[in-house]
């Protein structure tokens, strides 16, 4: 039954190159179900902007578990695409590991402010700190209204930091803290 829910699963591109980038793009084009993030970078000596990838090693397939190992299974084109695991405890502490996913609004969210181009929006890759717990709060006005996200102090400044465990995350700085809704826990 977890097998036909559809989520976002973030997949790594191990060892990349020429020819790999090129099926990549081949994926992205034929699979709408497969996104990669980007981020505005301004070229030397110009107003002009070009959309670089925001994780250059890391794709998000938006499928079934089921779909995912079809596309893995063409082990032709797409052997160097690695699962991402998420490794932790059950309630007995048993370890165990599964193939890792991001929740629909959080990958909302994290596309959502990766996309943005804002000067207030920052890469963290410190994953230690930005998946420490935190308060949640949901943003209820501005550019980000509706972005949720983990309330963290990054050199003295009140961020919401929006994580993708075990891959990477994003803050938003300078929130006011007007515009912060507490969410309770579910």
């Amino acid at each position: 039954m977890q097998d036909s829910i559809v989520r976002w699963f973030p997949m790594r591109i191990f060892h990349s190159s020429v020819k790999r980038q090129s099926e990549l793009n081949e994926l992205l084009l034929q699979e709408s179900s497969v996104e990669r993030t980007y981020i505005p970078q301004s070229l030397v000596d110009s107003d002009e902007k070009i959309y670089v990838p925001t994780l250059v090693n890391y794709i998000f397939v938006h499928a079934s578990q089921k779909n995912l190992r079809e596309i893995k299974a063409d082990k032709a084109k797409y052997d160097h695409l690695r699962y991402v695991m998420d490794v932790g405890c059950d309630k007995a502490f048993r370890p165990f590991s599964k193939i890792a996913y991001v929740p629909d609004k959080q990958m909302a969210d994290f596309m959502r402010v990766i996309d943005s181009g804002n000067e207030h929006v920052i890469m963290i890759e410190n994953l230690g700190f930005a998946c420490k717990p935190g308060d949640r709060v949901r943003i209820t006005n501005g550019l980000f209204e509706g972005v949720e996200g983990t309330l963290k102090s990054i050199k003295k400044h009140l961020c919401v930091v929006i994580p993708i465990k075990n891959v990477m995350a994003v803050a938003i700085t300078n929130v006011p803290r007007k515009y912060l809704q507490k969410i309770e826990d579910e």
